[in-house]
């Protein structure tokens, strides 16, 4: 299970992916008025946990465990 603060990660990715086409640090950070630093804290400890693909300065994914969660938590953005 992973926490609230990271489930907010999570969404904000796949709004943008779904506005965007593709998932930067910078438009996550924007998005969510927080740090680079903080994103990238986030980034590691979800692709730990399954929910991303991401190599530095690179694209962020979603992978299909992510986009399972997801679907239900998402309906209202």
């Amino acid at each position: 299970m992973i926490s609230k603060s990271l489930e907010e990660y999570l969404k904000t990715m796949y709004v943008l992916k779904r506005q965007y086409g593709n998932i930067r640090v910078t438009d996550v950070a924007n998005k969510m008025n927080c740090t680079k630093p903080s994103v990238n804290k986030a980034i590691y400890n979800l692709k730990d946990n399954g929910f991303l693909n991401y190599e530095s300065y690179g694209t962020i994914e979603l992978t299909e465990k992510r986009r399972e969660f997801g679907k239900k938590d998402t309906r209202g953005i």
